[in-house]
């Protein structure tokens, strides 16, 4: 494969068609830049939150003293409080710019109304919602009186658990150590705070104290019991909602993509050549039909992997493997492997993706004593909820190639 590796872009389309010549793929630049951004500012938001919600949970006030006077710490709480709003605004709205996901002004505001990931977006906007109730009702706590706004102002301790849980369930980063150590951090600071709370205050009734410790006890097993099978888990992608269109997301023609993400364009040749429909042993051409998933790779990059099985219910076998970076909603893709084999022997032929080009892919495939085969790989998905895939695979000896 001559020049840099294909990338298979964050644009969701299986088209099939065939656009011959060279393949010309976007290398995402200002929509990597929004990634990261989203990425950021949502968690310096959870940071923030968490901050106000221990100073709260905790009562500032009885912590003044010489070095901390009342006043210092009622400043660090509100402003704690304001900065995550304006971090968390800067979240939503980079997850809106970033239009990969199909993220709307209305799913950050409405819950549960999204196409994607409805569930864990929905609990960021009931914590956005929760939120900007607390920062409205403090302006205008002298209109609304202190007993409405004291119980308005408790729901920032929902907010953070609902926050926490969106963080988890919507982030790509959330099989990630450094995210996963931020969280259990924040967990451990609220747990902490919540422990000291109840245990010195005053009044607090022996069953009212044993149920809250309880509670939170069970809360937070629950949490990390779940994990594993959640967000840690494979296929997560699906399970929590991404729409199909997105986890197989091949790349679309550099003119489809440089004028709405300002792309830098990079030329790969594609692999030419036609198969004959003959003996398996040497070139073919056969169906396609199989599934599609996705995981985390130990390195952080994200993988899809497709399992196909070649001629209908033969037991002939296809496999490939695209690795990228995961984006807001999708993968921005970067190399792959394909395999081809038997249901015994998978992975008797293996090599690099070497072309890509819409639907179509280039393999160039080598088995030990055998001769190295050009492999073309036109896959079209089958339904928006399916994870099916079907298509046709074309295989030759390549040329000059032994």
């Amino acid at each position: 494969m001559a020049g840099a590796s294909p990338v298979i872009g964050s644009a969701p389309v299986i088209d099939g068609a065939d656009r011959g010549g060279s393949m010309t793929l976007a290398v995402a630049s200002s929509g990597r830049a929004l990634w990261y951004l989203t990425r950021g500012s949502g968690t310096v938001a959870l940071l923030l939150l968490t901050v106000s919600v221990v100073l709260g949970v905790l009562e500032v006030r009885r912590f003044e003293g010489s070095r901390w006077p009342r006043f210092v710490l009622d400043a660090v709480h509100r402003y704690a409080s304001l900065l995550a709003i304006v971090f968390l605004v800067v979240h939503i709205l980079t997850s809106v710019l970033d239009g990969f996901a199909s993220i709307s002004l209305i799913d950050a505001i409405i819950p549960f109304l999204g196409s994607y990931r409805p569930f864990w977006l929905g609990l960021g906007a009931v914590a956005f919602d929760l939120m900007i109730a607390i920062a409205v009702t403090s302006l205008l706590r002298q209109r609304i009186g202190y007993r409405t706004w004291r119980i308005v102002h408790w729901s920032a301790y929902a907010s953070w658990p609902v926050a926490l849980l969106h963080t988890v369930g919507t982030g790509t980063d959330a099989n990630q150590a450094w995210l996963l150590a931020l969280s259990a951090l924040c967990l451990a600071a609220v747990i902490v705070a919540v422990v000291v709370r109840v245990s010195r205050r005053a009044g607090v009734p022996p069953l009212a104290r044993g149920w809250a410790l309880g509670l939170t006890g069970v809360a937070t097993v629950a949490l990390v019991a779940w994990m594993p099978t959640g967000p840690l888990a494979k296929g997560w992608a699906r399970k929590a909602g991404t729409p199909l269109a997105l986890l197989t997301a091949f790349a679309r023609p550099a003119a489809a993509r440089s004028s709405s993400s300002g792309a830098t364009a990079v030329s790969v040749p594609s692999t030419s050549g036609g198969a004959q429909q003959v003996d398996p042993a040497g070139s073919f051409t056969a169906s396609l039909s199989g599934s599609i998933s996705q995981q985390q790779a130990p390195n952080g990059l994200a993988l899809l992997r497709l399992s196909l099985a070649v001629g209908g219910a033969g037991s002939r076998q296809l496999g490939v493997t695209l690795e990228g970076t995961p984006t807001a909603g999708g993968v921005s893709m970067s190399s792959g492997q394909v395999t081809l084999g038997t249901t015994d022997q998978p992975s008797i032929y293996r090599g690099p993706v070497t072309a890509l080009n819409g639907s179509q892919l280039s393999a160039r495939l080598s088995a030990a004593g055998a001769p190295t085969l050009d492999a073309k790989i036109a896959l079209a998905n089958t339904g928006a909820g399916g994870g099916t895939v079907q298509g046709t695979l074309s295989v030759a000896p390549a040329q000059g190639v032994r």
